[in-house]
């Protein structure tokens, strides 16, 4: 004789259902993030090593235009300064395309970065076109990495970090004379120290 599930052990199936699937989903989220912090830290170790590269072949990291600076105009600078073709002018807080004879190697492996267009309505980052100086860098999480120099906050260096799976940080274009507390939305902050050098 076939016995049927009574509403109890029904129950008691769902529940068990219920506890894996949590456990299932807060692993998996646990290791997508831990993946994309280690993304993050490695995108921003190459980026760091390509801007010292850029430093000793032109002398200065690439200027982001001061007061005019903006997120994605300061992730763009960095994509395309360090992409070989296009110049950024201060003066005229536009893009140049290199001359042939002034054009450079890439200091990026370009297939290892994500990238965004300026415009939303060209977002298809498999065919940006990098001689248009019309993408820029972002993070794991799809913001801009922060890139400024020289630095709005009086530190010395070029500020560049990745504002997390939050997507928010404290301010950091203000000059101050001493060191800022940490504040909780930079807490996921890749890496942690900055953007205000704790």
């Amino acid at each position: 004789m076939k016995r049927g599930f009574t509403i109890i052990e029904l129950l008691i199936v769902i529940a068990i259902i219920g506890i894996l699937g949590g456990i299932i989903f807060t692993g998996a989220r646990y290791l997508l993030g831990d993946h994309s912090e280690k993304e993050a830290r490695a995108q921003i170790e190459v980026l760091s090593l390509a801007l010292e590269d850029f430093k000793r072949r032109f002398g200065e990291f690439p200027a982001t235009g001061g007061d005019a600076w903006e997120e994605a105009n300061g992730a763009r600078i960095l994509l395309h300064s360090l992409h070989g073709t296009h110049e950024y002018d201060d003066r005229t807080q536009e893009w140049e395309r290199l001359s042939e004879d002034q054009t450079y190697k890439s200091l990026l492996p370009l297939d290892k970065f994500r990238y965004a267009a300026l415009e939303s309505d060209a977002d298809d980052s498999s065919s940006f076109d990098l001689m248009q100086a019309d993408h820029y860098l972002v993070d794991p999480w799809g913001e801009p990495y922060v890139y400024q120099f020289p630095r709005m906050d009086g530190h010395e260096g070029f500020l560049l970090y990745s504002k997390g799976p939050d997507g928010r940080s404290a301010p950091f274009s203000e000059s101050s004379a001493s060191t800022q507390e940490k504040r909780p939305e930079d807490h996921d902050n890749v890496p942690a120290n900055e953007p205000g050098k704790w």
